[in-house]
């Protein structure tokens, strides 16, 4: 029998088809290939299985000194599109020719799959799509809304509202990023989460963990010591990092054995920079560093998963903001460790954190809440154990990937084949 093609498509393959994409490399009725951004796939090797065809495309450079700062965005994705195109259509004359299509549209990439594979299904992954006037856009008083970010993020959502029309059926991960969609296109989106894979994300059974702050220093903590985490990809504000720095010196005044251990990087995801260059966490540092004993404070930057899943098995408390914006894959992984998360109480969290019961949620614009839960939280060591014991039970059974989300997704893709 004739072996079926699947092509992966994302700037920064494997991203979330990490799961589907080992699971069909796997599968010996299926050729896999895959395509992204050689800088980036080339970052994502070791996570890439080695039965995967992986193909690269090179952005091309160009000057933009003429071109408008509206349309620089939609500039860049016909670039991408562009570059992706010529490298499928060599790839064709070799003999590709997928049965099936999943594409992340949100760089430029998926704008012209449906004329380069006409006979393919084609599904597409819509992770958000951005408004003018609602969700993250102002809505933190603190970041007022400019008349240049509504036309920005305006402009952003070309690639999508093309993408949106071209794909045989799509998928995004939460009903909270389903909503923000245009409700014309929602009967042909699916909500399927990418999954955690709890055989994997679970308690660790370990008792202590190294780690190395920006700054060099080694320092080993263990379950004996008062932990709280907090953990994102990058510290920026999309994420409440500012925040979390703010209410961070009368935290260290309630519990002033506590460690703060706080992970990220210093790049940029989902925020703009700081109009001074320099990165978010120097800048809001700056306002509050003479306030913190720093020796508790500890920046450690991006750091080894296995040591992420140690961290969440020994942390006393999680901390998890976000604006209402995309959910982290980090606050589903914490609950699957069965780290006790006090999440702020914005739309994607309250769609996965009933507080009391499964998680904790404090207020997202009050220092006050988020300090006098953490403070309470921490001297109830049988509510936290509870809720936290509940939190795994709720991921594994909702979000687990292989009874879960990872069924859902193949019946998806491999239905009408």
């Amino acid at each position: 029998m004739k072996k079926k093609q699947i092509l992966f498509v994302h700037q920064n393959f494997p991203g979330q088809y990490r799961y589907l994409a080992r699971h069909y490399a796997e599968d010996p009725h299926w050729n896999v290939a895959a395509i992204g951004e050689r800088a980036c796939i080339q970052r994502q090797l070791g996570a890439v299985p080695k039965k995967i065809k992986l193909l690269a495309y090179d952005m091309p450079k160009r000057l933009s000194e003429n071109i408008s700062s509206r349309i620089k965005n939609f500039s860049s994705y016909v670039d991408r599109a562009d570059a992706l195109e010529k490298v499928l259509l060599r790839q064709k004359t070799k003999g590709l020719s997928p049965d099936v299509v999943l594409v992340h549209p949100g760089w430029g990439e998926g704008m012209y799959l449906k004329e380069i594979f006409p006979d393919a299904k084609i599904i597409y992954f819509f992770e958000y799509y951005f408004s003018t006037t609602a969700n993250n856009i102002g809505f933190d008083p603190l970041f007022p809304v400019t008349l240049n970010q509504q036309i920005g993020y305006r402009m952003a959502n070309t690639a999508s509202l093309i993408s949106l029309d071209a794909a045989d059926v799509g998928v995004t991960p939460t009903q909270w990023q389903l909503s923000t969609f245009p409700k014309m296109y929602h009967d042909n989106i699916r909500v399927i989460h990418d999954g955690v894979d709890t055989t994997l994300v679970k308690p660790t059974g370990a008792t202590k963990i190294q780690l190395t702050t920006l700054d060099g220093k080694a320092v080993e903590l263990s379950v004996n010591d008062e932990i709280v985490s907090y953990s994102v990809r990058n510290l920026e504000p999309s994420r409440g990092f500012h925040r979390y720095m703010k209410a961070l010196p009368e935290l260290q005044k309630i519990r002033p054995n506590a460690y703060f251990v706080i992970v990220g990087g210093d790049d940029k995801s989902y925020s703009g920079a700081h109009p001074s260059g320099k990165c978010w966490r120097e800048v809001l540092l700056e306002d509050v560093e003479s306030q913190l004993d720093m020796s508790r404070v500890l920046f450690v930057g991006k750091i080894p998963y296995s040591t992420l899943l140690d961290l969440f098995s020994i942390t006393r408390l999680h901390i998890y903001f976000t604006t209402p914006f995309v959910l982290s894959w980090s606050m589903l992984e914490a609950m699957a460790c069965e780290a006790p998360v006090l999440a702020s109480a914005t739309q994607p969290v309250e769609e996965v954190i009933f507080d009391g019961e499964n998680g904790f949620l404090f207020d997202y614009f009050s220092a006050d809440d988020l300090v006098k839960k953490v403070d309470g939280l921490l001297n109830n060591d049988l509510l936290r154990k509870k809720v936290s014991e509940a939190a795994r039970q709720y991921i594994v059974k909702y979000y687990d990937l292989r009874s879960v989300c990872l069924p859902k997704y193949l019946e998806l893709i491999e239905k009408n084949l």
